[in-house]
């Protein structure tokens, strides 16, 4: 009886390895896709485009060991694939709306970098002209 209890406990443990492993990697995918999207200017309402065909392996192998799991543990099959497809979106969303806020954020700065530059050109004293060295010569007067 402790034995089967023992296997029970170890096979549950591994089954929520593989959904956890399959987690992270899923997660490290939005995270190295939201730092490319930045770098490659993707404008934010692009981005989950961008991230699900950046992720798209480890978001079917992420759907997979969720519908594999729950399917294990008496979910239907295609109650299993709904809470694993909203299980993904949610992560996908999660990373879209941060990419939005950090790409507004930077275009919110950057307007208000540009005018404080603009405000201090035009507020900078009026250039005036060189002075000529005495020993310069003198137009006539």
């Amino acid at each position: 009886m402790i034995a089967l209890i023992a296997a029970s406990a170890m096979y549950l443990v591994a089954s929520q390895a593989a959904v956890g492993g399959q987690t992270t990697s899923y997660k490290a995918c939005l995270r190295d896709a939201n730092v490319q999207a930045k770098k490659d200017k993707v404008a934010g309402d692009a981005y989950e485009a961008y991230a699900r065909n950046a992720c798209t392996s480890q978001i079917t192998a992420l759907r997979n060991a969720l519908i594999g799991f729950e399917v294990k543990n008496g979910t239907k099959r295609g109650d299993a694939a709904k809470d694993a497809d909203m299980t993904v979106d949610d992560y996908l969303a999660s990373s879209v709306d941060n990419y939005k806020f950090m790409t507004g954020v930077a275009a919110e700065n950057a307007k208000i970098e540009a005018d404080h530059k603009a405000k201090a050109v035009a507020a900078a004293p009026p250039a005036t002209p060189a002075a000529t060295p005495a020993a310069a010569p003198q137009p006539p007067k």
